[in-house]
C-alpha cells in the first residue's frame, strides 16, 4: 500500500503505511520545516487528521542506514565548504556545505570538523529519503552513492524520487541504474564538467570501483554507448593536482619503450608533460603536453 502523509494540528506530520505510523517529523507550525518534511517525504497523498484523533504510535524505523566513508569523503570532496556564513544569493545565511537554518547567523565562523558535523546531521534525511525510496536490497557503496547523489540533485519527483535511475533500480537493473548517474550532468541544459566528473565518481562508488580518477577527469561524458561507459577514459595533462593512476603508468611505460628517458611512477608530473611534448615534436603532432586520442593512437594505446 503506497504511503500517505496525515497532518496533525500540532504541528507533526506522520507518514503512515499499511496503516502504521512509520515516521513523523516535528514541525512546530512552521511553514519552511512543513514544506521540509513534505520534500523529504515517498508518500503519494496526504490528509488532514481529525481535531479529536489520538496522534499513532510510530513504528521503528527500518535499518536507518548511514553513507559510508567512501561516499563522505566523495561529497564532501566534491561539495564546496566556507567556513563563515555567507548570503547564498537568495537572502539564505549558509555556512559549511550547504547548511543552513535558524544556528546560522551574520559573522558565524566555523572549525573544518564543525563543519563536517554538521554536513552529517544535514544528510540523516536524505538518508531516510534514499532509503524509504529504495525498494531493493543494495550493499553500503550504493547505497552512499544514492545518497551522495540525492544530496545534490535533491528529493522529490524533480529529483531522485522521479528518475529514471530510481525506477531501474527498483525493476532490479542495478547496471541500466548506474548509467543513468551520467545523464544528470547539465547546468541550463549544458554539460558541465564538474558535474560530470562527480556523477562519473558516484558511479563508479555505485558499481564498487575506485573513483579517485574522475577528480581530473577531461572528457565531455559522452563515452555513455548503449548499457557501458567507459572508465575513467581522460586525457592527461599536467595539472594541479597531479593526475595520477594506471592509466598514467601506461603512458610513462609506452614513452618509455619508445625511447623517451622517463621513470614510470604512476604520476603526471613535468618530467611526464616534458617527456609528452618531446613525444609529439618526433612524431609530428602538436607538442602541447596533452596526452588525446592521437597522442595515445601513436603510442599504441
Amino acid at each position: 500500500m503506497p504511503r500517505s502523509v496525515e497532518l496533525f494540528g500540532d504541528g507533526r506530520v506522520y507518514e503512515m503505511e499499511n496503516n502504521q505510523a512509520v515516521k513523523v517529523t516535528e514541525t512546530n507550525g512552521d511553514i519552511e520545516r512543513l514544506i521540509d518534511a513534505l520534500k523529504f517525504s515517498v508518500a503519494k497523498t496526504y490528509n488532514i487528521a481529525p481535531p479529536d484523533k489520538q496522534p499513532p504510535d510510530v513504528a521503528e524505523r527500518r535499518g536507518s542506514r548511514h553513507i559510508n566513508q567512501a561516499g563522505f569523503k566523495l561529497l564532501t570532496t566534491f561539495e564546496g565548504c566556507v567556513l563563515t556564513a555567507y548570503d547564498d544569493g537568495g537572502g539564505v545565511l549558509t555556512i559549511g556545505y550547504g547548511h543552513t537554518g535558524n544556528d546560522v547567523f551574520p559573522g558565524m565562523t566555523i572549525s573544518q570538523t564543525e563543519a563536517e558535523e554538521l554536513l552529517i546531521g544535514d544528510l540523516e534525511k536524505f538518508e531516510s529519503y534514499v532509503e524509504d525510496a529504495v525498494e531493493v536490497q543494495v550493499n553500503d557503496n550504493q547505497f552512499s552513492a544514492l545518497v551522495c547523489f540525492c544530496f545534490n540533485v535533491g528529493p522529490g519527483t524533480k529529483g531522485f524520487g522521479g528518475s529514471t535511475l530510481l525506477r531501474l533500480l527498483n525493476n532490479g537493473d542495478d547496471q541500466g541504474a548506474a548509467n543513468q548517474f551520467p545523464v544528470w550532468n547539465k547546468v541550463n541544459g549544458e554539460p558541465w564538467l564538474g558535474l560530470t566528473r562527480r556523477r562519473l565518481a558516484e558511479r563508479s562508488l555505485f558499481l564498487g570501483k575506485p573513483w579517485q580518477s574522475f577528480l581530473t577527469y577531461e572528457g565531455t561524458g559522452q563515452e555513455v554507448t548503449g548499457e557501458t561507459i567507459s572508465e575513467a577514459p581522460r586525457t592527461l595533462k599536467l595539472t594541479e593536482p597531479m593526475m595520477q593512476g594506471e592509466d598514467v603508468r601506461q603512458v610513462q611505460e609506452a614513452l618509455k619503450t619508445a625511447g623517451i628517458n622517463l621513470s614510470p611512477d604512476g604520476f603526471f608530473g613535468k618530467d611526464s608533460d616534458s617527456a609528452v611534448r618531446q613525444f609529439q615534436k618526433q612524431k609530428g603532432l602538436t607538442a602541447d603536453g596533452v596526452v588525446g586520442a592521437q597522442t595515445l593512437k601513436e603510442l599504441g594505446l
